[in-house]
Formats: C-alpha cells, sequence, structure tokens
C-alpha cells in the first residue's frame, strides 16, 4: 500500500516531510549521531515511496521539528500458495491497515504537540490515506503514550504479554486502535 506524503497542518501544530535541517531534532529524538540521523531521515523520506508507510516532522506551528508521526504498514501473515510454495508462510502487507508512531522531544512535552500530530495524520489517513485501521502498540507503563492515543480517539483493545522487542528485553503491549467507522460515529 502507498501511501502519499502529506503536509497537515491544525492551530498548534503542522506536518511535514523530513528535511535534512532536521538533523539535531532527529539525534536529540532518536538518540543518534549526526551522520546517522541524515541517514535516519533519508529512510524517512524513502517510505512513502517504497509503500512502506508515512514519516513526518512534527512542528508547533511557526517553528522547527520537534518530534515525530508515522503510519508503518502492517504485515499480514499468509500461509499458502499465494506467493511462495504450498505450505510456506508469507508477509503481506495489511489491506487498510497501519501501525502509529510517535514522539516529541523531552522540552517540548506537555504541550499537546503529540496529541494533535497524532490526531492529523490519522484523521487524515482514515478519510484520505485510503485507510480503514490504524493501530497503536504502547507499553503499559507509558502513560503520557497512552493518554496521547487515548485522547486522539483511539481505544484500548488488549493486552499482549511480551509482545515487543526492546532494548532490554521483551516488554507487553497495549493495543490501541482508530478506525474509519469510529470517525462516521463521532468517536
Amino acid at each position: 500500500m502507498i501511501l502519499p506524503q502529506p503536509t497537515l497542518a491544525d492551530e498548534l501544530v503542522s506536518l511535514r516531510p523530513w528535511e535534512v535541517g532536521d538533523a539535531a531534532c532527529v539525534a536529540q529524538g532518536v538518540g543518534l549521531e549526526p551522520a546517522a540521523s541524515l541517514e535516519w531521515i533519508a529512510r524517512q523520506r524513502r517510505k512513502p515511496a517504497e509503500g512502506l508507510g508515512v514519516s513526518l516532522a512534527v512542528c508547533p506551528a511557526g517553528g522547527r521539528a520537534q518530534g515525530y508521526v508515522g503510519l508503518l504498514v502492517r504485515p499480514r501473515l499468509e500461509i499458502g500458495p499465494r506467493q511462495g510454495p504450498e505450505g510456506s508462510v508469507v508477509f503481506q502487507p495489511q489491506a487498510g491497515a497501519a501501525g502509529i508512531g510517535y514522539w516529541v522531544l523531552t522540552g517540548s512535552r506537555r504541550r499537546g504537540f503529540a496529541t494533535h500530530a497524532v490526531s492529523l495524520v490519522s484523521r487524515w489517513a482514515l478519510t484520505e490515506g485510503g485507510l480503514s485501521r490504524i493501530e497503536a502498540l504502547v507499553e503499559p507503563g507509558n502513560v503520557a503514550s497512552r493518554r496521547v492515543a487515548e485522547a486522539a480517539g483511539f481505544r484500548q483493545e488488549g493486552h499482549l504479554r511480551a509482545y515487543l522487542e526492546l532494548d532490554d528485553g521483551p516488554a507487553d503491549a497495549i493495543v490501541y486502535s482508530l478506525l474509519a467507522v469510529d470517525l462516521e460515529s463521532g468517536g
């Protein structure tokens, strides 16, 4: 699934494709050296063309990049001959579904940037981007991220044990979703 790379804005934030000048934001937010930050930006800019999703810089109105919001295509597991030999396991993009990720630099938190960014990109993806489902996977102890998802209209669906693979080992994930029908019903 190929999503166009949008530029979105409301009264608080604008979301735009990553630029070379955003390397300092990436270095701080992702914890990369300057050269690696530029490589990260280049990968993010390729995602739409490669059908992997979209990645946008979160900028306060009239300001510099202070965070990230992105949609990633979710894989669907298939077993059978569609793409490989009978009985083989094949991963295909899950039609109409994507995962969402987001972060905001420490000094810019608690200002509503993440909530506005998640709301903007989710509503765009579900109304104009051709998606019908967006999922957020959040660590149970990440209260701020859970609040962002909930404030953006996502509903909690479940708790996956030892689902995420983090640097310090497996971690649980709370699954949230926002569906196109949720927007139609005022959700």
